[in-house]
């Protein structure tokens, strides 16, 4: 899959590449979601840039993107509220992010469905709190 990376902390955020990696293996608790639309928000930015690395220590590489609206692909054994086909939206974990690729893994509890009159851009950039 294509996936947007960043491969070090750069001051200009000009340092993302386009690469393709494998999908993203998921836990019990995990989603896996095609990701339809993702959102850019002020955060990404400043991950590029670095200015959260003591908040949350990032490793290298990183799949960039926290805001996601897609389809529901695969669930997790310990997942009960989402199944395949499903539209849902996420604002991922910190400690996990990765909206920016064509597979995201997301907690099933950063997740939650998109409503009918939504359409996955919009759903990508509503504003929803990780539990």
């Amino acid at each position: 899959m294509k996936a947007a990376l960043l491969e070090k902390y750069a001051s200009d955020g000009r340092d993302l590449v386009v690469k393709d990696i494998p999908i993203p293996e998921i836990t019990d608790d995990e989603v896996l979601v095609k990701v339809m639309a993702a959102a850019v928000n002020p955060l990404d930015n400043m991950i590029v840039r670095g200015e959260v690395k003591l908040i949350v220590p990032y490793r290298f590489p990183l799949v960039m993107g926290n805001e996601l609206a897609g389809v529901v692909e695969k669930a997790g054994n310990g997942v009960k509220d989402f199944q395949k086909g499903d539209r849902v939206y996420a604002r991922m974990p910190l400690d996990k992010i990765g909206a920016f690729a064509e597979y995201a893994a997301v907690r099933a509890s950063a997740l939650s469905k998109i409503p009918d009159y939504l359409s996955f851009e919009e759903a990508a950039s509503v504003p929803r709190l990780p539990l």
